[in-house]
């Protein structure tokens, strides 16, 4: 037991064995990476506030003779939010999962420590969870809400309302077609330096683009109306067209815990998706083709694994998400946690449009 668990304690794992842990957050085939790289920073308020600066608009000087002192300029006003409340963990009672897997028969260290260190694995990805759920809800309303846990407050990043109020209109009728509804999206957006290069949305929506009489007729001409429009020609029309040449579907859906089942003892699980099935995003990006990111910090557990060095077991790295271990004597029981510190920052407030999709029907 000495060479696997720290100080001979059943299920508690050393130090450097957490390192593992919490280093690669992001997930092959989730669409969400591509928008929001993963960035671990000291100070998010900080880095915060170079990213706000660094992604405004310029600002213009002006001429000026030679013998005419120079025109003051201004400081572009940050709000740096909310942000250092995004504490996000999750915690194990591993004195009661290892009686569990006990009784069931697994026996031998090295079958107890494998399965430790796979519940850590287990929360980590649960944190995960959270912070793609956070990217996804800023996307779909300009916005990540925290109400869970006694905590309720709303992170607004400065989306103006008028952004976040559109709408594609699919229905018969719609005052004016699909193809027009995006231009003027377009030419709106133009007009106030914005240059809209991609969107999210849902598959679904997405085949009813496709489906759409008149981007049928303005891709492959007014006889192929009724005939789907290829997937590889839409992207090539929105692109040319409209210069939107991203497009992202999210279909991705997740689990959240709900009430205890009374006769399993293990509560109840309603899956959610991470982008809503009504909702179109537009948005701008940046030179690398990113709408924000995602700023990490270190959660209070790291102080506190200093602090106690001699009851807490814990990865000593930096890591997205930290995992420790620690134990209580009375009653007795180790508990396994993953915490993290996250919240996901856009760089252009201006660059995000959501419209909601309907369908007017025709008068009569």
């Amino acid at each position: 037991m000495a060479d696997l668990f720290r100080d001979n304690v059943l299920g508690f794992i050393p130090q450097l064995d957490w390192l593992s842990v919490g280093f690669d957050v992001q997930r092959p085939g989730d669409p969400i990476d591509g928008l929001f790289g993963d960035e671990k920073t000291d100070n998010l308020v900080a880095y915060w506030q170079s990213i706000a600066n660094e992604y405004n608009l310029p600002v213009m000087a002006q001429f000026h003779g030679f013998d005419v002192e120079a025109q003051k300029t201004f400081r572009v006003p940050v709000d740096t939010h909310n942000i250092e409340k995004g504490l996000i963990k999750v915690k194990l009672n591993q004195s009661e999962r290892l009686r569990e897997l006990m009784r069931s028969g697994v026996q031998g260290e090295k079958a107890i420590y494998d399965y430790v260190m796979d519940d850590g694995l287990r929360l980590a990805d649960q944190v995960v969870t959270r912070t793609k759920v956070a990217k996804n809800e800023l996307m779909a309303t300009g916005k990540v809400t925290i109400k869970e846990n006694d905590l309720d407050l709303t992170v607004d990043y400065g989306v103006p309302a008028d952004n976040l109020n559109r709408e594609l209109d699919f229905g018969a009728g719609a005052a004016y077609s699909i193809p027009d509804q995006l231009q003027m999206l377009v030419d709106e957006t133009t007009a106030k330096g914005i240059n809209l290069t991609g969107m999210l949305l849902p598959r679904a929506i997405l085949t009813k683009l496709r489906q759409n009489a008149a981007i049928q007729k303005a891709v492959n001409g007014v006889n192929m109306v009724g005939q789907l429009v290829r997937n590889s020609d839409l992207r090539a029309y929105m692109n040319e067209e409209y210069g939107i040449a991203n497009i992202i579907t999210n279909d991705l859906t997740y689990n959240v815990p709900g009430a205890m089942n009374a006769s399993t003892k293990i509560p109840t699980l309603t899956a959610q998706r991470y982008f809503p099935a009504n909702k179109v995003s537009f948005f701008a990006t940046n030179n690398a083709g990113r709408v924000g990111a995602g700023l990490w910090g270190d959660p209070p557990e790291v102080d506190a694994a200093r602090a106690f060095d001699g009851g807490v077991s814990a990865s000593g790295a930096s890591p997205y998400v930290y995992i420790s271990q620690w134990g209580e004597k009375d009653p007795a029981v180790l508990w396994t946690k993953a915490s993290a510190l996250f919240m996901p920052v856009l760089y252009n407030p201006n660059g995000l449009y959501v419209a909601s999709v309907i369908e007017t029907p025709k008068s009569a």
